[in-house]
């Protein structure tokens, strides 16, 4: 099978359609951003039948409906190269070994056994398949942080060769080696969740940091709703238009005060 530029999963409640464009895959009426591995795992199985055994002819109601191809149970799968259909997976129960999926191929009349749990692989909303990143930069490409947290405001830049982390502004000083480290934990941020577009964040945001990477600028705010254990994280970024849900882990990051990374300590 060719590469497919186009992919649509189709079960009894809902149609997703995957596309690849010049910047990757995207999921979804919305063109959201799509995980890479997760859509290399679907090319992959789409490209990848093999089939060990053929078990039975569908095409009557009992038998589809013992091997769930029928069109209550079946997750149709269908490839596309260009406007060419290029191959159609209608899928069935996983077998009793658990390791092996039952499926017709691009229609025809033979149910086969095939190697993989497929069912699995293709069980997937739009959220599963969506890509989690925030954004992601070089640590090479980094040259300034400063994170505002009411009215404090913690800065760094990278100067000098060979380059070191500074505190910027005359600001007390910072150990070298702290704030490298801050400013590399800072190079990717992956959203724990995205939310609903209607979510409302808190009225205020506990801190703003800004990210300066290859000459561009890159804002990040983080909300904090509740107390100690129970406290969850929110977020919004200058990269993409969606809110988003973090980790207690991922917001700390952006959540760092002087005592953090200063040379006294």
């Amino acid at each position: 099978v060719a590469d497919p530029d186009k992919l649509t999963i189709e079960n009894a409640s809902a149609v997703i359609e995957l596309a690849k464009s010049d910047d990757g895959w995207t999921v979804g009426e919305r063109r959201y951003k799509a995980d890479t591995n997760t859509v290399d795992a679907l090319v992959n199985a789409v490209k990848n039948i093999r089939v060990l055994d053929t078990v039975a002819q569908a095409g009557s109601d009992a038998v589809d409906e013992r091997y769930e191809i029928d069109k209550t149970n079946a997750i149709v799968v269908k490839a596309y190269k260009g406007n060419e259909l290029v191959r159609t997976l209608t899928i069935g129960k996983t077998s009793s070994t658990g390791s092996q999926s039952y499926l017709t191929l691009d229609g025809k009349k033979d149910i086969y056994l095939v190697s993989g749990t497929l069912r699995d692989t293709f069980k997937k909303d739009v959220a599963a398949l969506r890509s989690k990143s925030v954004y992601a930069v070089d640590t090479s490409d980094l040259t300034a942080v400063s994170e505002s947290m009411g009215s404090t405001v913690l800065s760094i830049v990278k100067s000098g060769d060979p380059a070191a982390w500074t505190a910027s502004g005359g600001a007390a000083s910072v150990d070298a080696e702290k704030a490298a480290s801050w400013a590399a934990s800072l190079t990717r941020l992956n959203a724990d969740s995205w939310l609903d577009d209607d979510f409302v964040l808190p009225p205020v945001s506990e801190s703003v940091t800004v990210i300066t990477a290859g000459g561009k600028a890159i804002t990040v705010s983080v909300y904090k709703e509740g107390d100690g254990d129970e406290a969850k994280y929110y977020g919004t970024c200058s990269e993409t238009p969606y809110k988003f849900s973090l980790s207690r882990y991922s917001a700390g990051k952006y959540l760092k005060t002087a005592a953090d990374i200063s040379a006294n300590q």
